[in-house]
């Protein structure tokens, strides 16, 4: 049985050495990356998704994190000074004294997820916190839509509708609830399929799908 090849970061700037750079990344799917005692000045991070990935002194001075995924994901002394931070999601992250001064944050979900040492953070335009983890509501319909794709390569291995066998991705699935009718929504998955899925590394990538194939289906 064919596994899945690892994509990961393991960056890690030792004592006395020149740091490191974590570099612009795009639609990659990068869980339980290392990132230590770098630098990501000026970069963009994309359609990522760090699951489970830890960053310990980095700085995202400027950086562009727009559509990413961090579920899981530490932050320990990280500074994103200047970052644009939109349309990502934060899933039970920690963060230990990470500085956020003049950074941006709009379009974002934060879930289960401690602020109080996430010094100079503000938010604007639509972003949402959730202390405790929201429920989808899983009609008939969305379950056979989800059943169905069970055997979809690259939703399973980025947990985007499924957590496992027996467990559902439900924050994601709430998120889904929002955007679209519960009636159609279940429509527009069964149709997924019939599209590439390599690209839909993250929660944001998915739903931006799911509206082209709305807009498809309207014209």
């Amino acid at each position: 049985m064919p596994t899945n090849k690892i994509d990961r970061i393991n960056l890690i700037t030792y004592k006395c050495q020149k740091k490191k750079v974590l570099k612009s990344v795009r639609c990659r799917y990068l869980a339980k990356s290392h990132v230590v005692n770098c630098t990501a000045k000026n970069q963009n991070l994309i359609y990522a998704n760090f699951r489970g990935s830890i960053f310990k002194k980095v700085k995202f001075q400027n950086c562009k994190i727009s559509g990413c995924d961090f579920w899981g994901t530490t932050f320990n002394d990280c500074d994103f000074t200047g970052a644009e931070i939109s349309d990502c999601v934060f899933m039970a992250c920690k963060f230990k004294n990470c500085n956020f001064s003049g950074a941006t944050i709009k379009y974002t979900v934060i879930v289960n997820t401690s602020l109080a040492e996430c010094n100079n953070m503000t938010f604007s335009k639509k972003t949402e916190v959730y202390n405790n983890y929201p429920k989808s509501v899983l009609t008939e319909e969305l379950i056979a839509a989800l059943e169905h794709l069970k055997s979809n390569k690259n939703l399973r291995t980025y947990k985007l509708l499924h957590i496992s066998d027996k467990k559902y991705n439900e924050l994601n699935l709430y998120l889904l609830q929002r955007r679209f009718p519960r009636k159609v929504l279940p429509k527009l998955l069964l149709e997924l399929p019939n599209h590439s899925t390599k690209n839909i590394t993250t929660y944001k990538r998915l739903e931006r799908q799911l509206k082209s194939i709305e807009k498809e289906s309207i014209i």
